[in-house]
């Protein structure tokens, strides 16, 4: 059987968001927010109604995550992710990926890619250029972008034409993104079987349900997410554990540039994006510059 391994539908630019294409393809600090607004204390205080779209105790411990990202001056932390492939039988089936990612704000993220069957790759943005490096190939693709890690991110989702699942934690804009997107809430309950007691919540935006799981207590970090893509066929899943977090890590300039190994070639910057209306989603193109009309796109993320 031939198996398709590119999702036919956006999560395949999870990993290939700046893909190798080679053609070269996401605490123990200061919480003033948690300090402000405990997270028990603000659920007792706000009662829920079964009714309600936006569960007040959800929407609260949903709001101060949102907060506590947004207002990190950086992050790293390790995503085990899954996500489905529809093939053309119509079987589900799963291929996952492991992403180390680091981020300094206002302008440098270093993020590490490794695919299930091995493929490995790179990102790097430093304030001027997005870059990826396939060290499998040695060889890696470039493109000047300048500003912060915020408009890397546009830049890729709506420039470019690509979604990216989770690109929603990196922006500085994450709380107002939220509000933007969210249609209800709903608290689920204290899970004590995670990996520390956690917070079960579930929502719905116009494009994806998705239930996400927060650390109860001062550190209210995800540690569990899954989004369900309602309005693709199959209705894929993408799944990813969150570990290793660290805010504000001590991170250099350095440990966040891209160093060309010794040998490694330059090719040219390449994409890939889902041809539109079919189910098959690969166009290998060149990503187009800055001034170009931009292919559509919008923040994607968790959720929508």
């Amino acid at each position: 059987m031939r198996i398709a391994r590119w999702p036919a539908w956006p999560l395949l630019c999870v990993s290939l968001i700046f893909g190798p294409v080679v053609a070269a393809e996401e605490p123990p600090v200061d919480e003033p927010a948690a300090e402000e607004q405990p997270l028990d204390e603000h659920s007792l205080d706000e009662p829920s109604s079964d009714d309600a779209p936006m569960d007040a105790r959800a929407l609260g411990i949903l709001d101060l995550m949102a907060e506590t990202l947004a207002q990190a001056q950086g992050f790293s932390v390790t995503i085990q992710a899954g996500y489905d492939v529809i093939q053309d039988t119509g079987q589900k089936i799963e291929f996952g990926e492991r992403r180390k990612v680091a981020l300094s704000r206002p302008d440098r993220l270093r993020v590490e890619v490794e695919e299930s069957d091995g493929t490995q790759a790179l990102v790097f943005f430093d304030g001027k250029a997005i870059t990826v490096f396939n060290p499998g190939e040695n060889v890696y693709g470039q493109i000047e972008k300048a500003g912060t890690v915020d408009d890397a991110v546009r830049y890729v989702i709506q420039d470019l034409g690509m979604r990216l699942p989770l690109a929603l934690l990196l922006v500085t804009t994450l709380p107002d993104e939220l509000e933007q997107r969210l249609e209800s809430i709903d608290y689920v309950e204290r899970n004590t079987l995670t990996r520390v007691p956690t917070d079960h919540l579930a929502g719905r935006s116009a494009d994806v349900d998705f239930e996400l799981w927060v650390a109860a207590g001062d550190a209210p970090l995800p540690q569990r997410v899954s989004i369900t893509y309602k309005n693709e066929e199959g209705a894929p899943q993408y799944r990813a554990e969150f570990s290793d977090w660290k805010l504000d890590p001590d991170l250099s300039k350095v440990d966040l540039a891209f160093r060309p190994p010794e040998g490694a070639k330059a090719i040219p910057f390449v994409v890939r994006v889902r041809r539109s209306g079919t189910d098959q989603p690969s166009i290998t193109g060149e990503a187009p510059a800055d001034g170009m009309p931009a292919a559509s796109g919008s923040m994607e993320g968790l959720p929508k």
